[in-house]
């Protein structure tokens, strides 16, 4: 029997899918790994702590930067009574000086005594300033040991795809501990030749299929085209993003993507 419809001219493109969004979480100091509190596959927050160093040699800065701040403030302390005196002194000495009982000598050398005192009080301002800025370094120094998976844009929730360490080696800074992936949605790439590419454009839809679920087809949508052709092989990378809210699809999985070039009534 004959059937009246639309015609479609449509083109299947083989892919691999891949993450949007792959995050290497590392320590930013070294140390040993006390605890690792994820795995493979663990649902991770945003800001979630996963992972402690041994902080011992931290807390003890803090604490030595603690008695070094103390130590500052006495020193100004000191530095400000000592003042208070020398301007009590001057002050007599100019009475002195104006009843003609102390010579402008004298006078000099309590003006100057007093200058010291004010420049020491100066000094003593700085010292703890200084002590205060150390304390602080520590305190962030000692923060790092607790390491936090923290990305910038995407989603609230990933999923650790790689762990790379185990609890109680030590590390060095920088050296990555796991990584966390975004699994929804995930992005479908496939590669193009210059005929099918000026056909293509952002938003349009098309439908993949996996040998994981045989028979299924999930709907994506082009999300991005690449401007250049690659030299190699002449061809343009195209990614499709594909909504994955149970996390069926994972990273690294062949791919065909079938996308309707053209349509006639």
């Amino acid at each position: 029997p004959i059937r009246y419809g639309p015609i479609e001219l449509r083109r299947t493109f083989s892919g691999t899918l891949e993450s949007p969004s792959r995050l290497v979480v590392a320590p930013k100091i070294s140390g040993r790994i006390e605890k690792l509190a994820v795995d493979l596959g663990d649902s991770v927050t945003r800001g979630q702590i996963v992972a402690w160093l041994d902080d011992a040699e931290y807390v003890q800065a803090v604490h030595l930067a603690k008695a070094e701040l103390e130590v500052a403030r006495a020193k100004l302390v000191e530095a400000k009574s000592a003042l208070e005196i020398a301007a009590r002194r001057l002050t007599r000495m100019e009475k002195l000086r104006r009843r003609n009982v102390a010579s402008v000598s004298e006078l000099d050398t309590v003006q100057a005594e007093h200058l010291g005192k004010e420049a020491q009080v100066e000094v003593s301002r700085a010292q703890v300033s200084r002590a205060e800025a150390a304390l602080k370094t520590a305190q962030i120094r000692l923060g790092y040991t607790r390491v936090a998976a923290n990305w910038a844009n995407g989603g609230g929730h990933r999923v650790v795809g790689d762990r790379y360490v185990d609890e109680g080696e030590t590390v060095s800074a920088n050296d990555p501990l796991i990584s966390v992936v975004q699994l929804d949605p995930v992005l479908a790439v496939i590669f193009v030749t210059e005929k099918d590419y000026v056909q293509l454009k952002p938003g349009q839809e098309a439908s993949l299929v996996t040998d994981a679920y045989s028979g299924e087809r999930f709907r994506a949508r082009i999300h991005r085209i690449s401007p250049v052709f690659r030299q190699n092989t002449r061809q343009a990378k195209v990614e499709l993003r594909v909504n994955n809210p149970k996390h069926r699809l994972k990273p690294g999985m062949f791919i065909r993507a079938t996308v309707v070039l053209d349509r006639v009534k």
